[in-house]
């Protein structure tokens, strides 16, 4: 079974959902652990706290056609976004790579 990851506005969310990532709040205080299922009274915690997006994983029933096409539409839309930069600055290349990642999750 292959999983995604997703980062979601709190709004979107729903209860049972499942945390890829810690949610912190503003000082990095840790509010819920990488891999609780989400609750009501945890949703409610959540907006109190002001928390506006959370990293949750869910099953990837897309074909490994669609995961291809996806990755490679992705990759298309990245080197466009990047097509004036200088890749050769670390930084740059840097930000690239992170962006690529990024997006084809």
């Amino acid at each position: 079974m292959r999983t995604r990851t997703r980062y979601l506005p709190i709004e979107a969310t729903a209860e049972g959902m499942v945390l890829a990532e810690a949610v912190k709040d503003r000082y990095q205080r840790t509010l819920l652990p990488s891999g609780s299922a989400l609750t009501l009274e945890n949703l409610q915690q959540l907006q109190a706290h002001e928390v506006e997006f959370i990293c949750v994983t869910f099953v990837d029933e897309r074909s490994p056609e669609e995961i291809a096409t996806h990755a490679a539409a992705t990759a298309r839309t990245v080197v466009d976004i990047f097509q004036s930069a200088d890749m050769t600055q670390p930084a740059v290349a840097a930000l690239f790579n992170q962006v690529l990642m990024y997006r084809s999750a």
